[in-house]
């Protein structure tokens, strides 16, 4: 036991770039997070220079506790940056839509508009997070939709949940995304894909659901 923790885990690079960081590490940074995205940049820095990652060193390395390094690590075998092969770990490149995806040029995002949509998570969900803030931008920034379609499927989440969360709401976008909704107007034109505002399309009624929603953006409900 004690020699393993000596030679630590060996690490396999990325075949085909021996030195270059891969720039869908950068353009998914936003999804991934600062801490993640560090960890796997510090990955293949050692894999580059063929030496074994110790947990322990990397920790210190990056002056994280070790808690979220390992919490870091498992997101990255989550989203198919890492594969964990016990002793070795493959680095990789995910060759994905959402990596794809994140590779557009980011949209313009009204400052006000973001702000709008942190506090209506904040006042129907929970305070948000850094993390969750990050994320909420990545959804306008990189992905295209408007903090109304966010703000619709936050709604759709809290009916739908048992147990409310950030990753419940981002399957939601992401089936929307790739429904091609990016606007408040394209979910009405779809409303087979919402219970929130299936009801109302077409209509001048208000639900219940849709006069909660109306008190957070009164000015940009339609």
């Amino acid at each position: 036991m004690a020699v393993q923790r000596t030679r630590g885990v060996l690490l396999k690079g990325v075949e085909g770039l021996p030195v270059q960081v891969p720039l869908e590490i950068l353009y998914c940074q936003a999804r991934l997070g600062p801490v993640a995205t560090l960890a796997w940049i510090n990955l293949l820095a050692l894999a580059q220079a063929g030496r074994p990652m110790h947990i322990d060193v990397l920790t210190e390395t990056m002056g994280i506790p070790k808690w979220e390094v390992s919490k870091a690590l498992a997101l990255l075998a989550d989203e198919g940056w890492i594969n964990d092969e016990g002793l070795e770990i493959q680095l990789s490149v995910p060759d994905i839509p959402e990596a794809a995806a994140a590779m557009e040029a980011p949209a313009a995002v009204e400052p006000e508009a973001f702000e709008w949509l942190v506090s209506y998570w904040s006042a129907r969900v929970s305070p948000a997070s850094t993390e969750e803030m990050r994320k909420l931008l990545y959804w306008m920034e990189i992905k295209g939709l408007s903090h109304e379609v966010i703000a619709v499927a936050i709604e759709e989440m809290l009916i739908s949940a048992a147990q409310p969360s950030f990753p419940y709401l981002e399957g939601i976008l992401r089936n929307w995304h790739a429904a091609n909704i990016r606007t408040y107007n394209d979910l009405l034109e779809n409303s087979h894909l919402t219970k929130v505002l299936g009801p109302i399309a077409g209509r001048r009624e208000l639900t219940p659901a849709e006069k909660k929603w109306k008190e957070v953006f009164p000015d940009e409900f339609e």
